[in-house]
């Protein structure tokens, strides 16, 4: 040790070195990692956040048949995960992540049944079938009213020639609408297509040369109209003849005289009443309540 360091000691003007045989002082206030690798629980708590929120935007601004209680299940791996988990939605605060969940959903317009009920559960499994949502390791249950009925729609033909005048969609009979030209045609694969909604062909029985021309704009395979139990709603999808990438457009006019292109493949458009479908820049197709 040098001299100037031994008279530092003598007079407590320094520290002494660490002895290597002691002990090393415990650290304080540092966390110890999370052994399922989980995000912290501030973070955690806004994904599960940012997930229900996500997965009630279908309800934005809807006012009738409106959830009556929503279960957040959440697949773990061990009993750490879900002590975690318990952290991030408050259960020593019971009722805590319901309202902060119901100011998240108020900001996006989406509104719940009054007195809406909300439950977690955990599994170590798979997530149940049941489900209304799934996203990784979450899963949310919609819980609807008992005695809520399928939503049936009618869609008038406002421009082109189809082989009713009107169509009644009727989710008890079926939940897939597809529409195109000609009754029955033959895919890509090989695989015979009925459509639903059907335009007629110029060689068709019921074609009338006197009512225009043949529905040309009208792809074989244009679209699908699908229900969606959970929220009562209508979804548009464009299908592989209505999508731009094979020279069709397929067009939802608003009510409110707004225009959206249903031009992404596998993506659901909502449809409501007074809504209009437009198909290949000429046929058009309203859709009515009933």
């Amino acid at each position: 040790m040098a001299f100037i360091d031994t008279l530092k000691q003598l007079f407590g003007l320094g520290t002494y070195p660490a002895d290597p045989q002691a002990p090393a002082s415990p650290a304080t206030n540092v966390p110890a990692p999370s052994s399922s690798g989980m995000p912290t629980t501030p973070r955690q708590r806004e994904n599960l956040y940012r997930f229900i929120v996500e997965k009630l935007s279908a309800y934005s601004s809807e006012t009738d048949g409106l959830p009556t209680g929503l279960t957040l299940w959440v697949r773990c791996l061990d009993t750490a995960e879900e002590d975690h988990l318990s952290v991030a939605l408050y259960a020593a605060q019971p009722g805590h992540f319901r309202n902060e969940l119901s100011r998240h959903l108020a900001d996006q317009y989406i509104r719940l049944a009054p007195d809406w009920t909300f439950n977690w559960q955990f599994v170590r499994d798979e997530l149940p079938a049941y489900c209304t949502y799934k996203q990784g390791n979450l899963g949310l249950e919609v819980i609807r009213p008992a005695t809520e009925k399928p939503l049936k729609i009618r869609i008038r033909t406002l421009r082109g020639q189809t082989t009713q005048t009107f169509y009644i969609l009727d989710p008890a009979q079926q939940t897939e609408f597809r529409i195109g030209r000609g009754k029955s045609v033959e895919t890509a694969s090989g695989r015979v297509r009925t459509n639903d909604i059907a335009f007629l062909d110029s060689a068709e029985t019921g074609f009338d040369t006197e009512r225009g021309e043949p529905n040309s704009s009208v792809s074989r395979q244009h679209a699908t109209i699908r229900y969606d139990a959970a929220t009562r709603r209508y979804r548009l999808m464009a299908d592989a003849g209505g999508l731009p990438a094979n020279g069709n457009k397929t067009k939802i006019l608003r009510a409110d005289d707004t225009v959206e292109r249903a031009d992404l493949p596998g993506v659901g458009y909502t449809l409501s009443p007074g809504d209009q479908i437009e198909l290949g820049g000429e046929a058009k197709l309203l859709l009515e309540s009933i």
